[in-house]
């Protein structure tokens, strides 16, 4: 089992590069914060997103980054001393409850994408408590449609071991468990978020085999645990190699490619 040092590495080297810098390319794409004033970057991992943007800040304020994992932070301090960005702090904290008071901050990035969805509600009303009145809130998450090609293997898989039917229920809360894009806007302005709107990207991950989707640190990592805790414990490798097996079957020499829809819901508070 890998330590949890080992998990931050893996994180920044993998999971930063193949997913984070996939919503933050989005945020910089679509210039959805005004770079100036207090910035918080809520789930901030391995800080690569709030180093960017404390460069370009250029003395007109600074940016505070928040995770959970004290390791992920020491990784982030260090990228922050090697890029010279002074602007830039990390602390340790929360998504759910965060160690600032109301409405300090300019503008309030937050990362739900790998959060159960069952916390993204509650990451968002934090995020806009620490926000001033009329600062942009920006929330990651990932929405409905992502990582359907695996579901339907999955399905394939289970179906071929006989177990389907049992597990059934499970199954289709993990395939519906991500809201729709227009619901994720609507739950938005419940929670508080004015003039909510959303901006996606269908972004495409390809892998070589079977074996290599199963044991990237994208999926092993972040999915795997969750997706196959519907499996009584002992049938977990029989299923796994079921899913590799189909995956090659299936792809016929060419990469396996799957998809998730990155979704930002973005607004004022």
């Amino acid at each position: 089992m890998s330590t949890q040092k080992e998990l931050a590495y893996r994180y920044d080297l993998f999971i930063t590069p193949e997913w984070r810098d996939r919503f933050d390319a989005l945020i910089n794409e679509k210039a959805l914060i005004a770079v100036e004033g207090r910035i918080l970057d809520v789930n901030t991992g391995t800080g690569s997103h709030a180093i960017e943007l404390a460069t370009k800040l250029k003395g007109r304020g600074e940016v505070i980054g928040v995770d959970p994992d004290p390791e992920r932070l020491e990784i982030a301090r260090a990228k922050a001393l090697v890029k010279k960005a002074e602007a830039v702090s990390f602390q340790q904290a929360t998504a759910t409850a965060l160690p600032f008071g109301e409405g300090e901050f300019d503008a309030v990035i937050g990362d739900a994408s790998l959060a159960p969805s069952g916390q993204v509600g509650e990451v968002l009303s934090e995020m806009l408590r620490v926000a001033k009145p009329g600062a942009k809130v920006v929330l990651k998450v990932a929405t409905w449609g992502s990582f359907d090609e695996f579901f339907s293997i999955y399905w394939e898989a289970l179906l071929g071991l006989g177990i389907v039917e049992e597990v059934w229920t499970s199954l289709e809360a993990l395939i519906k468990e991500r809201p729709t894009v227009s619901d994720a806007v609507e739950h938005a302005k419940k929670i508080g978020l004015r003039k909510a709107e959303s901006v996606s990207s269908r972004e495409e991950f390809a892998f070589e085999s079977g074996s290599a989707f199963l044991e990237s640190p994208l999926v092993r990592d972040t999915f795997l645990t969750t997706w196959l805790s519907i499996i009584p414990e002992e049938q977990r490798g029989e299923v796994s190699g079921r899913i590799a097996s189909i995956i090659d079957r299936e792809r016929s020499g060419l990469p396996f490619e799957v998809s998730i829809k990155a979704t930002l819901v973005h607004g004022v508070r």
